[in-house]
C-alpha cells in the first residue's frame, strides 16, 4: 500500500475510530443492532474501504460513476478507510452498513461472539505478501532479516510463518505503509500488497522479490466485503442490490473504459496517479484475480471457506469447534452475475 505519510486520514473517521475505541466491540455490535433496526431500506449504504482510494476498489467507484448504484434504486455513500481507522468497529458501531475486510478476519470475530458476517468477495486471490530484495530466492532465506509487518499480519499470520519456516520474534519490525525502509535497507523485507509497493519501488528503479502469503500459507479471498448479522437481517434486498451493482462495476471497470472510476479514485485520493491505476489493472489481470475468464465476480465457495476454516485451526487462529456459517453467508452468491470478460 502507497507510504501513509502521504494521505491524511479523514479526521471524521479519525474521531470516530478513536471513539469507539474506548468502548468495548461487543458494545459496538449491540449498537448496530439498535441503529440497524432504526434505518429503513431506503437509507444510504454506507460503505468503508480499507484504504485510501486505488485500483483495488476501482468496481465500486465505477459502479457509483456509471449509474449502477442509481439503477438499483440505491444511494451508496464511499468512504475511504487507512492505517489509523479500525473499520470493524465502526461497522459494529452502525457507522457503516458494509466494509472491506477478510472472511479470516470474521471468522475470528464470530468465535468471540462478534456478528460480523463476510458476503461476498473482490478477489479470488489475495494480493498481500512479503516484499524482498533479490538475493531472497525463497521465503525461508529471510530468516535473519528484518520483516516489517502490520499488527494485524503478525498477530494473525506471523505464528505461522515463524513456525513453518522457522523465523524469530527478533526480526520483526513494525510496518509504517511506507517503503523507504525497504529502499535503504538491503536486509529489509515488507509487508506488500502485490498491486502497490511493488509499483512504488519499480518507480525507483530497484529491483525486488514478491511472496504471496496464498502461496507461503493458505489459499485466501481477497478485498472480502463485511457486513453484520443485524444488517443482513433488517436489508437483506439492499445489500443484495449493493452487491449486484458493485461487481457489475468490477466488470466494467475490467472489460471496458476504465476513465469513470480512474477520474472518482484520483479525485478522493489526489496522490493517486492514473499511471499506478492502469497498471494495478493489468497486474489484476495478469495474477487472474478474478477467476477465471467468464466467471462471476464475487461469489466465495464452500469448498474454498471451509479450507480457510480448517488451515486457521490447525495454526490456533480459531477454536476447534469454530463453525465458519456463523461468519460466511454464501446466500449473496447468485445475485452477483456480473462475469470477467472471457479469453
Amino acid at each position: 500500500m502507497p507510504d501513509m505519510s502521504c494521505h491524511p486520514a479523514s479526521p471524521r473517521l479519525l474521531r470516530a475510530s478513536r471513539a469507539i475505541g474506548r468502548r468495548s466491540v461487543l458494545a459496538g455490535a449491540a449498537g448496530a443492532l439498535t441503529m440497524a433496526h432504526a434505518r429503513a431500506d431506503t437509507a444510504p449504504i454506507r460503505f468503508l474501504t480499507n484504504w485510501y482510494a486505488q485500483a483495488e476498489h476501482a468496481g465500486f467507484y465505477q459502479a457509483q460513476a456509471r449509474g449502477y448504484y442509481t439503477a438499483e434504486g440505491l444511494d451508496v455513500v464511499i468512504e475511504a478507510g487507512g492505517p489509523q481507522v479500525n473499520g470493524t468497529q465502526l461497522l459494529l458501531a452502525g457507522h457503516y452498513d458494509v466494509i472491506i475486510g477478510g472472511a479470516d478476519e470474521a471468522m475470528r470475530a464470530s468465535s468471540r461472539g462478534i456478528p460480523t458476517v463476510a458476503v461476498a468477495t473482490t478477489f479470488q486471490k489475495a494480493l498481500g505478501g512479503l516484499m524482498t530484495h533479490p538475493d531472497v530466492t525463497r521465503i525461508e532465506d529471510l530468516r535473519g532479516h528484518r520483516i516489517l509487518l502490520s499488527t494485524e499480519v503478525r498477530a494473525a499470520l506471523w505464528p505461522y510463518l515463524r513456525q513453518r519456516y522457522g523465523f524469530d520474534d527478533a526480526q520483526v519490525r513494525p510496518y509504517a505503509f511506507d517503503v523507504r525502509p525497504f529502499v535503504i535497507g538491503p536486509d529489509v523485507a515488507i509487508q506488500s500488497f502485490a498491486t502497490s509497493e511493488p509499483y512504488a519501488v519499480q518507480q525507483k528503479g530497484l529491483p525486488y522479490r514478491f511472496f504471496m502469503f496464498s502461496d507461503c500459507a493458505f489459499e485466501n479471498y481477497g478485498n472480502v466485503l463485511v457486513t453484520t448479522a443485524p444488517v443482513i437481517d433488517e436489508r437483506r434486498d439492499a445489500l443484495t442490490r449493493f452487491l449486484r451493482a458493485s461487481m457489475r462495476g468490477w466488470a466494467d471497470w475490467l472489460a471496458h473504459d476504465p476513465a469513470p472510476a480512474n477520474a472518482a479514485i484520483m479525485r478522493a485520493n489526489p496522490m493517486m496517479t492514473e499511471a499506478q491505476i492502469l497498471w494495478s489493472r493489468r497486474t489484476f489481470q495478469a495474477l487472474g484475480v478474478f477467476g477465471a475468464p467468464g466467471t462471476p465476480i464475487g461469489p466465495m465457495s464452500t469448498q474454498r471457506i471451509s479450507a480457510i476454516r480448517d488451515f486457521m485451526v490447525q495454526a490456533g487462529l480459531l477454536p476447534g469447534d469454530a463453525d465458519w456459517r456463523k461468519a460466511v453467508d454464501l446466500s449473496f452468491n447468485n445475485a452477483m452475475d456480473a462475469r470477467t470478460a472471457p479469453a
